[in-house]
This record gives C-alpha cells, sequence and structure tokens, in this order.
C-alpha cells in the first residue's frame, strides 16, 4: 500500500511537470554582436548556441536596437531583390530578417539581413527551429570597417535540439 502511495505521489509530480514544461523554461532572448559578427542565443543566462553572422555592408547596414522575433518561414523570397531565395527566415523588424545563406564571411556582406550559415551543421535550420515570435533580439555594435580575412570562426551548439 506504502509503495503504492509513493508511485502515485511521483506519478503526479510527472504529470505536473508536464504540464507546466514550458512555462518553466528559461526564457530565450538572442544576442546579435556586429562588432565580433557573431549570433548567441540564450536560455535566462546560459548560452544555447552562438554561430558566425554576416550583418549588412556599408550603405547597407543592420540596424541595432531592440527587436522581437516574428513571423518564421521555412523559405521565403525577397521582395527586394529579385526573388532571392532565404531559407530559414525569421523576420527581425520589417523587412530585415535573420536567415540562412550560403556564404557567410567574417564580415557584413548581406543587403542589411543577418545572415547565418547553411553548412558546417546548418546553423540556420538550428536556430530556426529554436526561436520562438517574440523571443527578444538586440543587435547591438557597430562594424570597425576593416575585412579580416582568412579569420575562421566556429559554430557552437552547447545544448542540441531535435531538428524538425
Amino acid at each position: 500500500m506504502e509503495k503504492r502511495r509513493e508511485l502515485k505521489r511521483i506519478g503526479l509530480l510527472l504529470a505536473a511537470l508536464v504540464l507546466a514544461g514550458p512555462a518553466m523554461a528559461a526564457p530565450q532572448r538572442v544576442v546579435i554582436d556586429k562588432n565580433e559578427q557573431m549570433l548567441r542565443a540564450y536560455e535566462g543566462d546560459r548560452l544555447v548556441f552562438q554561430s558566425p553572422v554576416s550583418t549588412g555592408k556599408r550603405g547597407k547596414e543592420t540596424p541595432s536596437g531592440r527587436f522581437h522575433a516574428g513571423a518564421k518561414y521555412r523559405m521565403h523570397y525577397s521582395s527586394r531583390y529579385h526573388n532571392a531565395p532565404m531559407p530559414y527566415s525569421v523576420v527581425v523588424n520589417g523587412q530585415y530578417f535573420i536567415h540562412g545563406y550560403s556564404q557567410v564571411p567574417s564580415y557584413p556582406a548581406s543587403h542589411g539581413c543577418i545572415r547565418l550559415p547553411l553548412d558546417n551543421g546548418n546553423p540556420a535550420r538550428w536556430f530556426y527551429n529554436w526561436v520562438k515570435p517574440g523571443t527578444p533580439i538586440s543587435i547591438i555594435g557597430q562594424w570597425p570597417g576593416s575585412r579580416p580575412e582568412g579569420r575562421r570562426r566556429a559554430v557552437t551548439v552547447i545544448r542540441a535540439r531535435p531538428v524538425q
């Protein structure tokens, strides 16, 4: 009898955890640093992902500020740049997106969007699957101007999530 009560109590605790699951998760946030050309994703204060990015080049700078993730599109096509494909797109602000791209140099090279790599484990897909609409996104820093050629930057997945 005592064992049954203990199992029932454990079952109720597990059920409560399952029902409260997302509410108990640490809040997501994203920081994009234009100085470093790096995106970092956090759950609470814990870094769970970082990836090199390429932000907007001179004359097409990515805006700095505080934003929230908007709509997500598995495949979006640019209305401004010849219907260019933008896989794993997340709206940041108006016509500015975080999206996958085949070329992500270590310096600003886009028309204002934030490019994430499609190779090397596909960080763009990882980020797309992780981020939720409404997630705060801070874009900070300012690119100093020179192109650091040959600098290798690594993608880091601190805590992997299943890819959908």
